[in-house]
């Protein structure tokens, strides 16, 4: 990624504001909210940018509390692009590693406690002496996180390794901090017990509306003009189980987008993802959802949903789960109806499937082309993006022993035929979308260059496909030595890609 892009456009350094953060990452906000439900004062607690922390961490400083995603880039999307480019390290990474300097550096000064949370803790496990750090917290931690500082305050040793313990709903504090891009969660966990995936190793859990209205507010108010669900099944808001209950998706749309009105928000109340199979059980509820929303063909919302494999054999091996209350047998029939559904009303959805299932037999690889294509003649709209299979911590198939991170030289041609009908798909439906996207920028001569920039970007993701499907081994030949970070470096390769094609 060229630096410029990323500090200026992508992820621009967050300002200081009275020494806090004015938004942060939704995460380190419900921390914030937990400290101060157990007992802590407004004025010990600071949530701080990273570029900022050396201003802020003193003399007085007893912890600091540092939350990760993806430390190490070892997570599915970042491990994909990563040898999908031919290897180098990904901005997670090298962001972690550039907080994680300031932070020893700071540490052999003031001696405070160093606690690191998040999805991405099971990255650092080994690696604890080497960014010196303290405490890795791992789980939920409205219940446990609280008792661990105030261990520390008090002297008291702490495991090097924790785990939070779940949360019962009404023991989930609201945000004071607002949330980046307005991200509001509204389920926990996931009930589906797919064997690759960590959300469903947490309790299912819908957090009550009452304290989903205070955080959306906390957002408004403070001037983001977004709101977003994070969930890992939207239509499982309120359910028992894996029943839907329409009538609590109903009111939660409801009350949110009326909120969202009062505060003159235009963009549709989105959230992260959703599951076909919910979708094609409360039928009424996605069609409640996009009436409410006033979704069109220039008004969508773009959930993320997995459809993982287009083996019934894998399917049935490892997230049956995802088919509930339909069998393995009868997946492609309900990818392809729900799929309808959701484009219908308007959800062009990313869908997201898995390369590298431990004992995946190429017949398994080319039945997912094979459902791939078949989406792309029933006229599906959205993308279809390859992960490659990734051996999170604390997943059951991590449990079972499975450590490996694939890479192409391991796949067999099917796979990366699989791979390929998949960007192939995506680059048809970016051509269509993006210039409805971009119909909302009212400036024409700033609508013009990005229209422009975006046709390049296709233009040049459509090249690298073309070569990828010719031969896989161009990764390392040619796109492994190509070096974007500074601008010298962008324009020429600008340059040399534009002779050579």
């Amino acid at each position: 990624m060229p630096a410029f892009i990323q500090y200026r456009f992508l992820s621009p350094p967050v300002p200081l504001t009275n020494g806090r953060a004015p938004f942060a990452p939704y995460p380190l906000c419900k921390v914030e909210a937990a400290l101060l439900a157990n007992g802590f004062k407004h004025e010990d607690i600071y949530v701080v940018p990273p570029n900022y922390l050396s201003r802020v961490v003193g003399e007085d400083t007893a912890v600091v509390g540092i939350h990760v995603l993806d430390p190490m880039g070892l997570a599915p999307v970042s491990w994909t692009l990563r040898v999908l480019s031919g290897g180098g390290d990904t901005c997670t990474h090298y962001e972690f590693e550039k907080l994680m300097t300031t932070v020893r550096n700071l540490k052999k000064k003031y001696k405070f406690k160093v606690v690191v949370g998040g999805p991405g803790v099971w990255q650092l496990k080994g690696l604890e002496d080497k960014y010196d750090i303290d405490v890795l917290f791992e789980g939920e931690g409205e219940l446990t996180f609280p008792k661990i500082v105030k261990d520390i305050l008090d002297g008291k040793e702490t495991p090097r390794y924790v785990i939070g313990e779940s949360v019962p709903p009404n023991l989930i504090p609201p945000i004071i901090t607002p949330s980046r891009n307005g991200i509001v969660q509204v389920t926990r966990g996931c009930p589906r017990r797919c064997r690759f995936c960590s959300p469903t190793m947490f309790d299912f859990r819908s957090v009550p509306l009452e304290t989903i209205i205070k955080e959306v507010k906390v957002n408004l108010r403070s001037g983001i003009k977004a709101v977003g669900f994070a969930t890992e099944d939207i239509l499982l808001y309120g359910a028992n189980g894996l029943r839907p209950n329409l009538s609590a998706i109903k009111k939660l749309f409801d009350r949110v987008i009326d909120l969202a009105r009062e505060y003159h928000i235009e963009d549709p109340v989105g959230f992260s993802h959703v599951t076909l199979s919910t979708a094609l059980i409360a039928k009424e509820a996605v069609r409640y959802i996009s009436e409410v929303n006033e979704l069109s063909d220039d008004r969508p919302l773009f959930p993320q949903v997995g459809i993982e494999s287009g083996s019934p054999r894998i399917v049935a091996k490892y997230f049956s789960g995802k088919s509930y209350p339909w069998k393995p047998n009868e997946w492609w029939d309900l990818v392809i109806s729900g799929s309808k559904l959701i484009n219908d009303n308007y959800w062009y959805p990313c869908f997201t499937y898995i390369i590298g299932f431990p004992d995946a037999t190429p017949d398994d690889y080319t039945l997912t082309t094979e459902l791939i294509d078949r989406l792309r003649e029933e006229g599906f709209k959205g993308w279809t993006f390859p992960l490659l299979l990734i051996p999170i911590g604390g997943t059951m198939i991590e449990r079972s022993g499975y450590r490996e991170f694939i890479t192409l030289e391991r796949l067999p041609q099917e796979a990366i035929d699989a791979m390929v009908a998949g960007w192939r798909l995506s680059i048809k439906f970016s051509y269509e979308i993006y210039p409805r996207l971009l119909s909302s920028i009212k400036n024409p001569l700033i609508r013009k260059v990005i229209s422009k920039l975006t046709t390049k970007a296709i233009n040049a993701m459509e090249g690298w496909l073309e070569d990828f499907g010719k031969d896989p081994g161009v990764i390392e030949k040619v796109y492994s030595k190509i070096n974007i970070r500074t601008l010298r470096r962008f324009i020429k390769t600008l340059v040399i890609t534009k002779v050579l094609r």
